[in-house]
């Protein structure tokens, strides 16, 4: 299933779910009268199947979680894309896979999880915009079920033990500290969070803040759920030709998956026209995540778009570049403690990821063109007419 079809899954059979269980759960609710309080969560288990670059910005949340005297288990309910990023931040005593590529497997791997969740203690659904992880964590009986609502999100109120207000202009990091609060977990302090990861990852200390770059890290891509986020290749070259009158590396390291190789390997032969003396590597799809990882950590420098690698390299202390347009970077980029460089010329229409169902420019991300270039000649006030 591609993430269209996901979402719109998600959408329709949630929304009946919703509709066909709420009276129900919310007679039970007054009937059983169960104790729900939050000060006590001794097996705590989070939910995030679609992004797992949010489980590197809900680490210092998460992190803190994980500290408290009381919790004895921490678990986390993940797609294969988000799997790997539970396993990296090594806080998770267990990780319960739900495949999502076909109706069958969601509802099998579902069925295991219900299972292996009966009657737990404290449910964290990390996924804002999802019907269906509302529904997996209802019946899976958790004495707690903590989400969040929107202005949108109405459905959850009845269904959800307890409910965050989540303001979607605002940083997404503030809400899930709010997580931690409520469970009584003291909060974590950024560069603190990077120096665990790094213990934990056993990683070598950042680049020297204020030294010349020789080695630098690309990472162009994105998860499905948002490509608009992505630039074009003309458009890493001007990236890169206004970067490199400062900065002259030796190397270029290209960063993705496998699914990002085709992407990668028409940029690396835009960059190699360009600059021939430059030593250029593509590593997509030859290198799982944490390996990924131990690269970036040896580059000086990050150059990127808002991306999973993006909020590692933050955590661990990587000067980083970073263009923005369908998403705001101020509603994702937890203040740091390194220097780093954020372009983002907000058009009328941005953010929309995350807003809309379906982006209004179907792709054409002229929020893009001018984070590369603030004088681009296109409009910046453009009609999007559906």
């Amino acid at each position: 299933m591609n993430t269209r079809t996901r979402l719109l899954i998600d959408y329709y059979i949630g929304g009946i779910a919703h509709a066909v269980l709420k009276p129900f759960v919310i007679l039970l609710g007054r009937v059983l009268e169960r104790d729900h309080r939050l000060d006590v969560p001794q097996d705590v288990t989070v939910v995030k199947l679609l992004g797992g670059g949010s489980l590197v910005v809900a680490y210092p949340a998460l992190l803190a979680i994980r500290r408290h005297p009381n919790v004895r288990r921490m678990r986390l309910v993940a797609s294969p894309a988000a799997k790997p990023f539970g396993e990296l931040l090594g806080i998770f005593d267990e990780v319960i896979l739900i495949r999502d590529n076909a109706p069958l497997a969601l509802m099998v791997d579902s069925l295991r999880a219900f299972a292996r969740l009966w009657r737990t203690d404290t449910l964290i659904d990390l996924e804002i915009h999802s019907r269906l992880t509302t529904i997996f964590c209802l019946l899976t009986f958790a004495r707690n079920r903590i989400g969040f609502y929107t202005q949108e999100s109405f459905w959850r109120r009845g269904i959800s033990t307890h409910l965050l207000f989540c303001q979607l202009s605002e940083g997404i990091y503030h809400f899930y500290d709010q997580v931690a609060k409520i469970l009584g977990a003291a909060p974590i302090s950024f560069q603190e969070c990077g120096q665990v990861l790094h213990a934990h990852l056993h990683l070598p200390p950042a680049a020297v803040p204020g030294a010349a770059p020789k080695r630098i890290a690309v990472a162009p891509c994105c998860s499905e759920l948002g490509r608009e986020r992505m630039m074009k290749i003309e458009e890493w070259i001007i990236v890169l030709r206004n970067h490199f009158p400062r900065i002259q590396p030796e190397e270029i390291h290209l960063l993705g998956s496998g699914a990002d190789r085709p992407y990668l390997e028409a940029l690396a032969a835009a960059v190699a026209a360009v600059w021939p003396a430059i030593r250029l590597t593509n590593h997509a799809g030859r290198s799982s995540l944490l390996e990924s990882v131990n690269q970036l950590a040896a580059m000086d420098q990050l150059l990127a778009i808002d991306s999973s690698l993006l909020h590692v390299a933050r955590l661990l202390g990587i000067r980083s570049v970073s263009y923005w347009g369908p998403t705001d970077p101020r509603t994702r980029l937890r203040p740091g403690i390194v220097p780093e460089e954020v372009h983002y010329a907000r058009l009328p229409c941005s953010p929309c990821i995350h807003i809309a169902a379906k982006t209004p420019c179907g792709g054409n991300n002229l929020c893009m063109r001018f984070a590369v270039d603030p004088n681009h000649p296109a409009d910046k006030n453009p009609i999007w007419l559906a």
